[in-house]
């Protein structure tokens, strides 16, 4: 009797997720990330801490200690490294082991095409993936039975801005190995893709077509969801790299078709997604979900703003490098571009003498400001000057709302106690799980 299609997935399902299980390429992993975690973990509450003893003897501080900033993101750095460096070798492992020993081909004979094979893995993954995160879980936990501060709507952006890296990760690690005879050559293909990625993250803030890449870099888009933004272009890119190179993993795994084939039908996937994510982000959305909202104005000043139809045109004499743009750009450009619809800025050329030199103009410095025919400028770069000079600009006269100021959440705790579940604990249950899955594994061999 033959098994429909379903029951087929159920059951590679079932065996996919098995030979996750019986990788040691996976508890390795697991086993690495339990210390990292908990030394991310146990260092971010001691500075923690030293910073909120100022914080408590001087209340005016205790607006910058933010639990995401101080303790989440520091301790899911650990989460970033072993994502980028060690979780494609158990994607590559996955799959490749199906290349090399011919379980490919005899499963490319069943009526599931590529793309069933290839979700039904990814899948697998996705089920793993609850596995890797119980270093995580664990120190929230025992965040709070600290005293800490939970705020759900930070912690979950924060999650499904590493889920998104990690999907995209592993996306890339089943492209390498697809297009790869060797596991070592798959590894060198997803390793250069991933830290060629990190290294475009450098080249944020200089300008040309690099710059504009670098919005897609992957640390770039997770930083976003680390800094507490959820919009809607982040997630799109996310899902759309991760498609991409799935696709084209599904496209290039059949061994029996034509290479022109293959990538004819990838050029049609590659047009057909850049249309569908250029229309999807004509009209991005975000909501701020920090607890202190840094990333929003006075929703006052956010309702004139949106009446701004005409267009605004900022020019800055500021060079890049210099700490007042920055300050500008990070400060209060990012959220202008959220809000004004028709937004125009021009950084001008200046010239200086020297990284650390003095500028050349008179008018080095000035930000000016021009819409609806009226024009005015200013050389501060602070948000409260030149939000009013906006709101006349535009003939509005605004009154901020009173909001509820934060008051941080300053916390003297001491985090070196749980050492003992992140370096021993863990790692040895860890070890365990992967020996008993072993044995298991054994006995049917020998039965």
């Amino acid at each position: 009797m033959r098994s429909s299609k379903p029951q087929l997935k159920r059951l590679l399902l079932t065996q996919e997720i098995r030979t996750l299980l019986l990788s040691p390429a996976l508890w390795v992993m697991l086993i690495i990330l339990s210390p990292l975690v908990g030394y991310s973990f146990i260092r971010a509450v001691d500075l923690f801490s030293q910073a909120s003893r100022t914080a408590l003897t001087y209340p005016e501080l205790a607006g910058g200690m933010n639990p995401l900033q101080g303790i989440f993101v520091p301790t899911f750095g650990a989460y970033y490294l072993v994502e980028t460096l060690l979780l494609p070798f158990v994607v590559i492992r996955l799959l490749g082991q199906d290349k090399q020993n011919g379980t490919l081909k005899l499963l490319l004979q069943l009526p599931l095409s590529p793309f069933s094979l290839n979700a039904v893995k990814l899948t697998a993954m996705g089920v793993v993936w609850l596995l890797i995160l119980l270093p995580g879980i664990s120190m929230l936990i025992i965040w709070k039975f600290l005293g800490g501060t939970l705020y759900f709507p930070e912690i979950s952006t924060l999650l499904l801005g590493h889920t998104l890296y990690s999907l995209t990760i592993i996306c890339i690690a089943m492209f390498a190995t697809a297009i790869s005879e060797s596991l070592s050559t798959a590894a060198i293909i997803c390793l250069s893709a991933t830290l060629g990625s990190w290294v475009l993250d450098f080249a944020a803030g200089y300008g040309g077509w690099l710059e504009t890449l670098s919005h897609w870099s992957l640390t770039t888009l997770l930083r976003r969801f680390e800094s507490g933004l959820l919009s809607t272009d982040s997630i799109i890119a996310f899902l759309a790299l991760a498609l991409f190179f799935f696709i084209a993993a599904s496209l290039l795994l059949h061994p029996g078709r034509k290479l022109e084939q293959k990538i004819k039908a990838l050029l049609c996937t590659v047009a057909v997604l850049l249309l569908v994510v250029s229309a999807l982000m004509q009209a991005p959305k975000f909501v701020d979900v920090s607890e202190n909202q840094r990333h929003s104005f006075n929703p006052a000043d956010v309702r004139a703003l949106r009446q701004m139809k005409k267009p605004l045109k900022i020019t800055i004499h500021l060079a890049r490098e210099d700490g007042r743009y920055y300050d500008l750009e990070h400060e209060f450009l990012v959220k202008l571009r959220r809000i004004v619809p028709h937004l125009r800025i021009v950084l001008a050329q200046t010239k200086t003498a020297g990284r650390f030199g003095a500028a050349e103009g008179d008018n080095y410095g000035l930000i000016e400001y021009e819409y609806a025919g009226k024009y005015d400028k200013s050389y501060s770069n602070s948000t409260q000057e030149i939000l009013p000079l906006l709101h006349a600009l535009a003939g509005q006269k605004v009154t901020p709302e009173v909001m509820p100021g934060y008051s941080g959440h300053p916390l003297v705790a001491d985090a070196s106690r749980s050492g003992w579940w992140f370096y021993l604990l863990l790692p040895l249950l860890f070890l365990l799980s992967a020996c008993r899955f072993r044995q298991s594994r054994f006995k049917e061999i020998i039965a």
